[in-house]
């Protein structure tokens, strides 16, 4: 019996573990950042930006996944990253809408009250050369992404020193635009009290992984699809 019970408590526990991963990729002095970055949709695409203070603007935009950075395209064609998204409000593609807060959060599925969002960002470690050419970490603690590069050209973004670039993703409920919890089983019962019976018999019959998207979107329409 005590198996049982502590078998359960395990597997409430995992279920209840905050959605985040992270991803590790050391960069060398002299690579590129579009060498080695790959994009949220398949090309550059037309968006709107609506600003904080009211105004708007179109420009063809992506995100950058190795930098967890909005990018547009100049005028000369090369990709730049927005040096104020403080001031932004929201970023709205035809597949998809943006906001920043921190980071850049994409809206994956929204009800009236309550939107299903995902946050990338990155953060960077300089790695230095010890003795015997072994590589550690600095310990210099982590920098911003305009202090570990370098412009060469108008077309390229240099890595000035060995880093360590570490992505994170996290998934998110939002209620109301103001309040923000990660997403795990206890999350989705908070922001749908009315429906915790639905969301504990909907995670017995399928297996959800609080870190996979497709999961958590399925579980999220589930839900809407249910509500009263």
């Amino acid at each position: 019996m005590k198996k049982h019970y502590l078998l359960l408590a395990l597997l409430y526990s995992f279920n209840n573990v905050p959605a985040q991963l992270y991803k590790k990729k050391t960069m060398h002095t002299g690579e590129t950042i579009a060498s080695a970055s790959t994009y949220l949709f398949p090309a550059f695409t037309n968006a709107m930006v609506k600003l904080k203070n009211g105004g708007t603007l179109n420009s063809t935009m992506n995100f950058n996944l190795l930098i967890c950075e909005m990018q547009f395209m100049g005028a000369d064609k090369d990709t730049l990253v927005l040096t104020k998204p403080e001031e932004i409000d929201s970023i709205i593609f035809d597949n998809g809408v943006f906001f920043f807060n921190k980071g850049f959060y994409q809206i994956l599925a929204s009800s009236d009250s309550v939107k299903l969002a995902v946050l990338r960002r990155a953060s960077y470690e300089p790695v230095k050369i010890g003795a015997l050419g072994i590589s550690n970490r600095s310990g210099a603690g982590m920098q911003g992404y305009t202090s570990i590069i370098t412009h060469a050209g108008s077309k390229n973004l240099v890595i000035n020193e060995d880093i360590d670039i570490t992505t994170e993703t996290a998934y998110f409920l939002i209620k109301n635009n103001k309040e923000m919890i990660k997403v795990n089983r206890s999350g989705f019962i908070q922001m749908f009290p009315s429906k915790e019976p639905d969301i504990q018999t909907y995670l017995k019959q399928h297996k959800v992984d609080f870190n996979k998207e497709t999961d958590l979107k399925k579980l999220f329409a589930f839900l809407i699809g249910n509500a009263s």
